[in-house]
């Protein structure tokens, strides 16, 4: 049976075999609050995430109006929340000072470029921007890992997207994703992850939106590599992600509750496991 690929992410191998790498998207759950975002970098890795995840933009660059209404309050929200790049620059260095791992979704190509200045170990590609193919190359040109959202993607989609990534030897993560926020825990439709790894051989992952820290576990047993959720330090805030992302305990238990399931599922060979052995003698080999 072929080996699936694994991916590194700075000293993070993800892939079967290698313990679930657990991403903490602190976004713009930070509400442009610097002292906020600072206090969230240092609680996230504090509590053990493998990843911290930004998010590095351009505010009007980021979405395409396009005569939706919607559109432009959704602009003046993530212009609310931009940091200036000497700030953003700041929070970098912050988290590269705390030993912390950082990658960013960006959405547009000069944040592409700020992000590999300032070291960015992968790149995540939103879910909505999985048929922008101009930012899909101007990742890829990096060279470096890309983990891709499928939330709203067909299987065409996907393919299309990853085989811009392979022109230019990128290796890639596929993250299941549900795009809905919160996430009601009926609608996680898990097999997707296993019908992800039978289409693909790469890392396969899950971005979680439902509340709490039910699902993530779940979907490790189902065969993730990757968790991803959202974090925050103020939950009760409801601009934003704020109002269904986890906080510092809830990512403890969350990591807790992942290692706990990796050891659950222990080996996938068919063979006699130590514990039998007791039992092994009572056997009765008729022929």
């Amino acid at each position: 049976m072929e080996i699936r690929k694994s991916v590194i992410i700075g000293d993070i191998k993800v892939g079967d075999g290698h313990p679930v790498c657990i991403v903490a998207e602190l976004g713009v759950n930070h509400l442009g609050d610097f002292n906020r975002a600072k206090e969230m970098i240092h609680a996230a890795h504090e509590a053990g995430a493998d990843l911290l995840k930004f998010q590095t933009y351009i505010s009007e660059k980021r979405y395409d109006k396009g005569g939706n209404p919607k559109g432009q309050e959704f602009m003046n929200l993530v212009k609310e929340w931009e940091f200036p790049r000497d700030k953003d620059a700041q929070l970098w260095d912050y988290a590269k000072s705390l030993g912390a791992a950082v990658l960013t979704s960006p959405f547009d190509e000069e944040s592409v470029n700020f992000a590999d200045e300032m070291g960015s170990v992968a790149y995540k590609l939103a879910a909505f921007e999985i048929v922008n193919y101009r930012l899909i190359r101007s990742i890829a040109e990096k060279g470096k890992p890309v983990i891709l959202s499928r939330g709203m993607a067909s299987d065409n989609e996907i393919k299309a997207a990853i085989g811009i990534l392979e022109q230019f030897n990128s290796p890639y993560i596929i993250l299941h994703c549900i795009s809905s926020y919160p996430l009601e825990k009926k609608d996680s439709h898990l097999r997707m992850i296993h019908s992800l790894r039978q289409k693909y051989n790469c890392p396969i992952g899950h971005s979680d939106h439902t509340l709490g820290t039910d699902i993530p576990p779940l979907s490790v047993a189902a065969g993730a590599n990757m968790i991803e959720k959202h974090f925050t330090i103020t939950p009760k805030r409801r601009e934003s992600d704020n109002f269904f992302s986890i906080t510092p305990e809830d990512l403890k238990d969350l990591i807790w509750k992942v290692r706990q399931v990796e050891q659950y599922m222990g080996r996938g060979d068919v063979v006699k496991i130590d514990t039998e052995e007791y039992m092994w003698s009572f056997r009765r080999d008729t022929k």
